[in-house]
């Protein structure tokens, strides 16, 4: 079986964009914690769409090369590979709890890069092969009272250019997709619902940056960032002094009565 792999597939922007292949025919292999929720993703895209769905219920911040031997004991040969799973906290740095900060590097870049390290060889032996890894706006900027999870979004567009320019003889991808606050459970993982960012206009729908995702897939770009409002919000922040623009993302994320303080 030829599938799309997709990381955090369980909900928001990972369901979306899972059914951005499955409309268009890709057979699919799902991966999150949830095993409830995918056995739902799996029934409802199947029936719809008309594809063929596996998932795998694990936790991949904990153990990533249990995607890999699933797929080699199961015959799935993984031609694309979003890597999507990822989570923020919003607190002032020193009153963030260590374990969820070092899980949320273990997830948001640890477990990314052992999926790529793993899936690589295989593409690499193929000819094809495209790494589609989820970034943010928050790629390009320090981001204070959620300052791990930024710097982790800055690693994987870092890691992904670097990436792309070892392998662009190989016939092998790599793109970020830099989606701005997204409408999901994100906020509530982070403890962020009610910060200025989540509820601005820069908010968008998990579809919304789902099929800017799949953009990436048909046209092969280094990154995209989702929604017109963000790519200003980008260009402005490049353009600053890094001092200047973590200053300003700074006022704008304490927003919110009782935190950050």
């Amino acid at each position: 079986m030829k599938a799309i792999l997709v990381t955090g597939a369980s909900g928001g922007i990972g369901k979306e964009f899972a059914r951005q292949f499955a409309y268009r025919g890709y057979d699919l292999l799902l991966v999150a914690r949830r095993q409830e929720e995918l056995a739902k993703i799996k029934e409802e895209f199947i029936e719809e769409y008309k594809v063929k769905v596996e998932y795998l219920a694990c936790d991949i911040a904990k153990d990533p090369k249990a995607v890999y031997d699933h797929c080699k004991q199961n015959d799935i040969d993984v031609s694309v590979l979003i890597n999507n799973a990822g989570y923020g906290d919003y607190t002032s740095f020193m009153n963030a709890d260590l374990d969820k900060l070092e899980g949320m590097i273990d997830l948001n870049n640890k477990a990314l890069v052992a999926l790529t390290y793993y899936f690589l060889p295989e593409m690499k032996k193929q000819g094809y092969g495209h790494i589609i890894n989820v970034g943010s706006v928050a790629s390009f900027m320090p981001g204070p009272y959620m300052a791990v999870y930024y710097a982790t979004k800055a690693f994987v567009m870092s890691f992904s250019m670097a990436l792309r320019e070892e392998l662009k003889n190989d016939g092998i991808k790599v793109s970020v997709l830099c989606p701005g606050p997204v409408r999901s459970d994100f906020w509530k993982v982070a403890d962020a619902d009610n910060t200025a960012m989540n509820t601005s206009r820069f908010s968008r729908s998990a579809i919304d940056a789902a099929k800017s995702g799949y953009s990436l897939f048909e046209t092969g770009k280094a990154y995209v960032v989702d929604g017109s409002l963000n790519k200003v919000l980008v260009g402005f922040a490049r353009h600053l002094p890094l001092e200047l623009c973590a200053r300003l993302v700074g006022e704008v994320q304490k927003r919110v009565k009782g935190k950050a303080d």
